[in-house]
C-alpha cells in the first residue's frame, strides 16, 4: 500500500470524566475536563501517518477558534485538501467517560458534512491506492466511492460506525457492494443484518460483495472474515481508562499490516494490539504509537 487517502470527521472531543453515567433529570459531577484533537477519519489518519506511512486528509473544517488546533492536530498528515467551511463550526464531541472506561459521545457534525468532493483534482484518486471511510457522510461516501470508476484497482476501506449502519441495509447496500475492507463492530453488524449471529451474518455481507470484514467485539476479541477464512483473536488484558478511540486504532494497526503485506493473522493481531494500548490512555490519539515506539 503507498499513498493513502482518509476522510470523514474531524472533530474537538470535550472528554469529561464522571463515576457514572447520570440517568434522565440526574446530575453527576465532572471530576475532569479536557478539550483533545479527534474524529474518527482524523485518528485513522495520524495513527497512520506516525507509523511513516503517506496520508492526505480529505475533511472539512469551520471557521472558529478551534480551527487552528484542529489543523495543528494532524501533525505530519497531508492536508493539502481540507477545506474551510466560511460560517461554520467544526464538529464537536461530547465525550462522557466513566471510571470504568465506557463511553457514550453526543456528536455535532458542523463543517464535516460540508466537504465538497468536486473540488478535489479529477487526478488525485489515481495516484492513490488506498481509501479509507470513517463514518462518513453518506452524500460524500457515494461521490468517493465513485473514484473506483476511475481508479478500479483503487481498494476502498469502509467504516460506517453506528451513525450509518443505524439508517439499516438498504442506504449502504451499493457502497458495501464495492467495499474491499469492512469495519463493524458487533452492534453494527446487526444493524445491517438483524440478529443473526455472526457467521450468518459475515455470510450476508460476503453475498452483497464485501470482500474482507473485520469485527470487533470488544472484550470478546475480533474477528476477521473473506469468502474463503475466518480468523478469530482474543482481547487484550489491559487496564482500560478511556475507549475513545479504540476502534479507529484497530483500523490503524489492520491498515497498517495490509501496507507491509502482513498476512491476515497479523494484520488482525496488529489491530487488536493497537486497539488495546489505546484504551490505557485519556483521548484517542494519546496511545496512538510512532513510528519506533512499535514495530508491529
Amino acid at each position: 500500500m503507498g499513498k493513502i487517502a482518509v476522510h470523514g470527521f474531524v472533530n474537538t472531543d470535550m472528554i469529561c470524566q464522571v463515576d457514572a453515567f447520570a440517568e434522565v433529570d440526574q446530575e453527576t459531577e465532572v471530576s475532569s475536563l479536557q478539550f483533545l484533537p479527534g474524529g474518527s477519519a482524523a485518528n485513522v489518519a495520524v495513527g497512520l501517518s506516525r507509523l511513516g506511512k503517506e496520508v492526505y486528509f480529505l475533511g472539512a473544517v469551520g471557521q472558529h477558534a478551534y480551527t487552528s488546533f484542529l489543523l495543528d492536530s494532524m501533525e505530519k498528515v497531508r492536508c493539502d485538501h481540507i477545506q474551510i467551511v466560511d460560517q461554520a463550526s467544526s464538529g464537536m464531541v461530547l465525550v462522557l467517560v466513566d471510571k470504568q472506561g465506557l463511553r457514550t459521545m453526543y456528536t455535532y457534525p458542523g463543517a464535516n458534512v460540508q466537504y465538497e468532493v468536486n473540488r478535489v483534482p479529477d487526478d488525485f484518486c489515481l495516484g492513490l491506492d488506498f481509501l479509507h471511510l470513517s463514518s462518513p457522510h453518506l452524500p460524500i461516501a457515494d461521490q468517493l466511492f465513485a473514484w473506483k470508476k476511475k481508479k478500479p484497482q483503487l481498494r476502498i476501506s469502509f467504516d460506517p460506525s453506528s451513525l450509518l449502519t443505524k439508517k439499516g441495509l438498504k442506504p449502504l447496500q451499493a457502497l458495501l457492494a464495492q467495499t474491499d475492507i469492512l469495519f463493524v463492530n458487533r452492534s453494527e453488524l446487526q444493524d445491517l443484518v438483524g440478529d443473526r449471529g455472526v457467521d450468518l451474518a459475515l455470510q450476508d455481507l460476503h453475498r452483497l460483495g464485501v470482500k474482507e470484514i473485520f469485527v470487533k467485539m470488544g472484550k470478546e476479541g475480533a474477528v476477521y472474515s473473506s469468502a474463503s477464512e475466518r480468523i478469530y483473536h482474543p482481547s487484550l488484558t489491559v487496564k482500560a481508562v478511556d475507549s475513545t478511540g479504540s476502534g479507529d486504532a484497530f483500523a490503524v494497526g489492520v491498515l497498517y499490516g495490509f501496507s507491509r503485506g502482513w498476512d491476515k493473522k497479523k494484520v488482525l493481531q496488529a489491530g487488536i494490539t493497537l486497539g488495546a494500548r489505546v484504551v490505557e490512555h485519556v483521548g484517542a490519539r494519546t496511545g496512538l504509537p510512532h513510528i519506533g515506539e512499535w514495530g508491529g
